[in-house]
Order: C-alpha cells, then structure tokens, then sequence
C-alpha cells in the first residue's frame, strides 16, 4: 500500500490560483513549454489532454518532476509520486544523453549506419478516432515493439516501458514515444495511411519501488557518463524504497528534506543542489553538469564564501549543483513521416513528464482553519502533432 513520509512539522500552504492560470486546452499546454519548436501543422492530431479545461487545474512545466518536486518542497505542498513518474524522469535524461553520444553508442544498439527507416503498413490493430482514423497512443507502443525486432537487445523495450501496479495506458504510450525519441539517430519513423514538504506520498506498493530500483540498474552499461549517473540515482532509489519500511524515522525525514536546495541569487544566478540534482545529469545540449572534484568539489561547501552552496553526500555519492534556469526537460519529441495515399506529412510525437496538478488533500491548510489546493502530482501526456 501506499506510505506518507513527513519530513516537516508544519502544514501545507494552498497554491496561489491568483498568480498562475491552469492550461485552457491541449494546444495552449503545448505551446507553453515547447514555445522554441514550431508545432508543424495547425491542429494538433492527437493528445491525452483532448479534454483538458481549467477546471483540470494542471500547470505547464518543462520538466514535470523536478519542476515539481522543488515547487513542492520551497512553498509547503504535499507531493504525491508515482514509479512511473521517476521512470520517465530517468528515461528523459537517458534520452539527452544516448542521442548526444549516438556513434560511440551506435554498435550497442545496431549494426546498421545511418537511420533505418521503419513504418507501419497495418493498421486494423490500432484504430482510432483521432485525424487518419489511428489511436497514435497504440501507434507508439506498436512502433516500439518493431523497435525492438531491430536492435541487438529486444530487451531493451521491456525495460524501458514501465509495469508498476501504479502505470497507465499513457504512461505505456509516453514510454514509447520516449523509446522512439532515443533511438532517432538510428531509425526513422513512419506510417503509411490507406486511406519542503509537508508530505510526501509514494504511491503503488513497495515492490514497485523495489522493481523500480532494479530496474534503473541497466542504466551504468551504457559507458562511462551513464555509470557515474547511476552512482548518483543508486542511492535515491533505495531510499525510496526504504521509506517504505522507516517512514517515521528522522533519517527518512532528513532525506526528503534534502530533496533540493537553492541559494545564490540577486545579481548572480541562483542554484540548485540536492538530491533532485541525480534527474539532472545532462543538459538538454547533452553535456554533463556532474564535474568530479569540482561539481560538486571535494569540500562541504562549494561557490563563493558569500553565496556557498552545500554539497550534498549519499553514501558514496557527492551530488552536483546546477544553474536554476538550466533544469533539463522532461519530454522527448520525435519526427514521423504520414504518407496518405502518396500525400506526406511530417509531424511530431512528443511525450513525457509535461506538467503538475494540484489538488486538495482535505486536510485544513497551515495556519488556517480552511483547505485549499495543497498537493502536487505529476502529470504525464504525449501529442502528436
């Protein structure tokens, strides 16, 4: 069952509706974190958020998680995660990183140069309602399994999509988008139409966590930079799972407490450390943020003496510091080619970790006798478009 950790004493704050509008509609979610890629046609063909409204109360976030997790923690949310949710955190860098160092990975994944391209013909399977009568959520996961009948390691789609008691249809579909994404450098696709936390809840059940643990152990045998990543998530993923066992403890507490922290500021740029830094490995350029012996370095404190930023230890693992405004995204895109009886079109899935919710836990809000919109969870989708 699902367990409640709670690393502070206090209550949580309500979220400010006044400051922030939830996303209208599916397209407006869309352009507001994805506001420097054009959307190439002028609808959008198909989304898990087709009948989303204000009232749905999710915000747009370029990386669902770690946006989240650090609003939760600096304004008294109570947060709410899922497996599934730091999966696909994890599958996102993991996607920055295989399609920045795509030739000296190629020979891990294929022997082919260059893209192959791979299309689907048959279509009676995965019918929609969607524009060119396809359901493009089935269409993901059919592609990813014609993916997986093209690489050395058919396996490795059974990894990446996830199967906790916890995961849904668009958690599947989102994974498979984000499978696609990761491999682009070596296929094309295609398709032809005929015609500070108040508390933290982990939801699902401890094996699920546990799986989620063993999972992520696949991550260090993709070279030297995926290793030392690993090393860094190792240790928080185990403490996710030990939260299970010890949710009252202070060292559970004291761990969830050290989920982020921010400092610097003013004239300079501002920082984020904490173990929330683990999901922040590689920019979205590919280049790693984690500098052995200097980010993080080998004192207590690194930064200027004015504005020192703690470097946090886990175990073995010394965690890194990253500007604020450099948080990597949380989604992939890929581009599929539609050919309609000769007529092509180049659109673009995108799936992942694309924003937050809030909702009420029913619990009265701190310092006050009333409850209010306090607890954040993230919100998974995909468009194609």
């Amino acid at each position: 069952m699902p367990v409640t950790i709670k690393p502070a004493p206090h209550g949580a704050n309500a979220f400010n509706t006044e400051t922030c509008k939830p996303s209208p509609n599916a397209r407006e979610l869309l352009r507001s974190f994805i506001s420097d890629t054009k959307i190439r046609n002028d609808h959008i063909i198909q989304s898990t958020f087709t009948s989303l409204d204000p009232s749905s109360q999710i915000y747009a976030s370029r990386n669902g998680f770690v946006d989240g997790a650090v609003s939760a923690y600096n304004q008294h949310y109570h947060l709410t995660l899922r497996p599934d949710d730091i999966w696909i955190a994890i599958l996102a860098q993991l996607n920055i990183y295989i399609n920045a160092h795509s030739e000296e990975l190629r020979s891990m994944f294929v022997d082919h140069a260059g893209q192959k391209h791979l299309e689907i013909i048959d279509l009676s399977d995965i019918k929609g309602t969607a524009k060119f009568g396809v359901d493009w959520g089935k269409f993901s996961f059919k592609m990813s399994k014609m993916i997986a009948g093209n690489i050395k390691d058919a396996s490795l789609r059974e990894w990446i999509l996830p199967q906790f008691s916890t995961t849904t249809k668009v958690d599947q579909a989102v994974a498979s988008i984000m499978m696609m994404a990761t491999l682009q450098k070596f296929f094309s696709y295609g398709c032809g139409v005929m015609c500070g936390l108040p508390s933290v809840t982990l939801l699902g059940e401890k094996e699920d966590w546990e799986r989620l643990a063993g999972k992520a152990e696949r991550l260090g045998t993709f070279g030297e930079e995926a290793k030392t990543w690993y090393g860094l998530l190792k240790p928080v993923l185990a403490r996710f799972v030990k939260s299970f066992d010890e949710p009252e403890s202070e060292e559970t507490k004291d761990f969830w407490q050290k989920i982020a922290h921010r400092s610097g500021g003013g004239s300079g740029p501002s920082y984020l450390s904490g173990w929330i830094t683990a999901f922040c490995f590689w920019g979205s350029d590919g280049r790693s943020f984690f500098q052995a012996g200097y980010n993080p370095g080998d004192k207590p404190e690194m930064g200027s003496m004015r504005r020192p930023t703690p470097v946090l230890q886990l175990d073995d693992a010394r965690y890194h510091r990253i500007e604020t405004d450099a948080v990597p995204p949380g989604w992939a895109s890929v581009p599929v080619k539609l050919n309609d009886d000769g007529i092509e079109t180049d659109c673009v899935m995108m799936a992942g970790l694309v924003g937050t919710k809030y909702s009420s836990s029913g619990q009265e809000l701190h310092r006050k006798t009333e409850t209010g919109l306090d607890t954040l969870s993230i919100e998974t989708g995909w468009w194609m478009y």
